[in-house]
């Protein structure tokens, strides 16, 4: 009688994320971010043709109908690390959903960045002049990345988890996100809005429509604030789990300091990330008062 032992099959192993183009950008040089028609770019000066835009200012108020927003009785821990500080916080529940949100002035305002239509720009303030403008892929399952594993601690391999769990961050440098899938699929940001003192925050998701732009300043550490703006983009690929989509993955540019300093808040419990289509008429045409 033979014994015949089948070979080990397995699935293709899914994008986390990938470095597809890096360049230097001198914000001493080129101190403007300009949305040129969806394209991302640094300028020195500006023609009279360019919109020149303010960064968008906010307020406390402006979370109240943005985001749901969940009790958060304690922050567990925080450790240093050579990147920056991980926060743990300790949620109210089981469960947590992000509220999906289109990119709006108001929406974006309300996690405190600046949304960046075609044709205009923003002066980008940095106390880092030498940052990096990098051309990024992320896999629709880049979300799912856990990395807060000691066991991952070298990061040269990753583990894939059933679930998204919250994981934000604000950090000493700017950023900009530019919504550039040449396929046109939007971008979506995971934000919050942290109240240490109130013990609350509030989650959304914003859909980045194709040809936009997030800018978003530099939040260095502070202390007591009333609020923490809170931003994450490894579930930026969200728009792919559309069954209509055929994507499995997504491409868009990023600003920021490649050595610059984090300050990580998360939750390890699941969450949920409902498509934008359910929510659009309803929310398109948020106003804050």
């Amino acid at each position: 009688m033979s014994h015949v032992t089948n070979p080990a099959t397995y699935f293709t192993a899914p994008l986390l994320d990938q470095t597809l183009q890096e360049i230097d950008v001198d914000i001493s040089a080129q101190p403007y971010f300009y949305n040129n028609g969806g394209t991302p770019e640094f300028l020195a000066d500006l023609s009279d043709a360019i919109e020149l835009i303010s960064a968008s200012s906010t307020n406390a108020s402006m979370s109240m109908s943005m985001g749901h927003v969940y009790a958060v009785p304690e922050e567990i821990e925080t450790i240093q690390t050579d990147w920056g500080e991980q926060t743990q916080l300790a949620f109210a529940g089981n469960t947590f959903e992000f509220m999906p949100l289109k990119a709006t002035p108001e929406t974006a305002a309300a996690f405190g960045m600046t949304l960046v239509k075609a044709g205009q720009a923003i002066a980008v303030i940095a106390t880092e002049q030498m940052l990096s403008q990098i051309e990024y892929r992320y896999g629709m399952m880049a979300g799912h990345f856990f990395p807060y594993d000691s066991s991952q601690a070298n990061l040269t391999e990753k583990t894939l988890y059933p679930f998204v769990i919250t994981d934000l961050e604000h950090h000493d440098f700017p950023h900009v996100f530019a919504s550039t899938d040449p396929n046109q699929l939007p971008l979506v940001i995971s934000v919050g809005r942290y109240f240490p003192k109130d013990r609350k925050i509030y989650l959304a998701d914003l859909w980045v429509e194709h040809g936009d732009a997030l800018y978003i300043p530099e939040m260095p550490k502070q202390v007591a604030p009333e609020f923490v703006d809170l931003h994450n983009n490894r579930n930026a690929a969200l728009a792919c789990w559309k069954a209509e989509s055929g994507q499995s993955m997504i491409q868009m540019h990023t600003l920021l300091d490649p050595k610059g300093y984090f300050y990580w808040f998360w939750n390890a419990c699941p969450t949920i990330h409902p498509q934008f289509d359910a929510f659009e008429s309803a929310k398109l045409n948020i106003e804050i008062t």
